[in-house]
């Protein structure tokens, strides 16, 4: 899902109409339905439903909706990064924690390189520890990590919260929870990030190994195939964050919100050296 199918499914979604989602996004109709049609085929989901007073959005199009509105807000925050345009280097690197940059999106680089086309935006996938070490070593301009970074090192800018959740195929026994607790996954085979990420020590081990829940931990992997994969064919819960499972959308696999405080999950936040002379953007 890109910026500009985000922005017409938020569109139609307002309007309950695509003439009048068209008009405001000043394109025709057909762009629109073309586009709403290409959504819906790469989701696999129905998004809406028509009636003879307009479209009305159907349940996954609802639950959609708030990760589609910080999906937008987020681009917009983070495309607004003028620190890096004010660095005086041709190449600017950003170390960022699995899938964020898939999370932005190649309109979000396309963008960028329109507002400097002198500045090269380069991005590396890796670990938060290996982020944080490619500052310190000023292998990178910036990390982009989950929790708070050690505060005598580093400025650290909170970017958005971004909850835990459990990826599992539609048909598992704890599909039809409307969010799963901790102590559900007593007995479930699970395959989560591993414990070179941040997320795993904070949530595995803080929630699931400490407590003493017995747990069959079949992979620690950050590869997309594998995890689809184990879900589908051998029953595994994903445990992982909310964005990531925006990005990898499958007909057969469903996410719920794992844990059962508002809090549970972590903060991204954008990092650079505290003694590095440019300040941290505003957002």
């Amino acid at each position: 899902m890109n910026q500009k199918q985000m922005e017409y499914f938020l569109e139609v979604y307002r309007q309950g109409n695509i003439q009048s989602a068209a008009d405001k996004l000043y394109v025709s109709r057909q762009g629109v339905s073309k586009m709403l049609k290409t959504l819906e085929e790469e989701l696999g989901q129905l998004l809406f439903i028509r009636n003879p007073h307009g479209l009305v959005p159907t349940d996954y199009a609802n639950a959609l909706l708030p990760h589609v509105q910080r999906l937008l807000a987020e681009y917009r925050s983070i495309a607004s990064m003028s620190t890096l345009a004010s660095q005086s280097k041709s190449v600017v690197t950003i170390y960022a924690l699995d899938h964020i940059m898939a999370y932005l999106g190649a309109e979000f680089l396309l963008n960028f390189h329109h507002a400097y086309p002198d500045i090269i935006l380069s991005t590396v996938d890796t670990t938060d520890d290996a982020a944080l070490k490619g500052v310190l070593e000023k292998q990178c301009n910036f990390a982009i990590v989950t929790g708070e970074a050690d505060k005598n090192r580093f400025e650290a800018e909170p970017l958005f919260f971004s909850r835990y959740c459990a990826r599992l195929h539609r048909q598992h026994p704890l599909a039809g929870r409307e969010k799963i607790d901790y102590a559900d996954l007593e007995g479930a085979r699970i395959v989560s990030k591993g414990r070179a990420y941040q997320c795993f020590r904070h949530n595995i081990d803080k929630y699931i190994l400490l407590p003493g829940l017995n747990v069959d931990i079949v992979a620690e992997t950050a590869d997309e195939m594998i995890i689809t994969d184990l879900i589908l064919r051998h029953q595994a819960i994903n445990l992982s964050y909310d964005y990531s499972a925006v990005l990898n959308n499958h007909p057969d696999i469903i996410s719920k919100p794992l844990g059962t405080g508002d809090d549970i999950g972590q903060t991204v936040y954008l990092v650079l050296l505290r003694l590095a002379k440019t300040s941290v953007p505003s957002y």
